[in-house]
């Protein structure tokens, strides 16, 4: 399913995933340029911290949720929230 991307969304080319902003593009990957560089596996995402929006959207880092009123984050998610409140 193709998703729309706007501002820094972006899709890999090498392994199709979505990232919701170029950090999170970034820290997929690992390895030195030019030698052993590739995208990181789901489960190594998960292990870096790394977590999957609502909109399906890798997301650099996971947000503990603490409420439900609709407060928006960074990444979107409506439920999550990043100010501690």
């Amino acid at each position: 399913m193709t998703k729309n991307l706007t501002g820094q969304r972006n899709q890999c080319p090498g392994c199709g995933l979505y990232f919701n902003s170029n950090l999170a593009f970034d820290k997929h990957r690992t390895g030195k340029h030019g030698v052993d560089r590739r995208c990181r596996s789901e489960q190594e995402m998960i292990d870096k911290g790394m977590a999957l929006n609502s909109a399906g959207f890798w997301i650099s880092e996971r947000y503990e949720v603490l409420h439900d009123y609709g407060t928006k984050t960074k990444d979107g998610d409506p439920n999550s929230t990043s100010d501690g409140s």
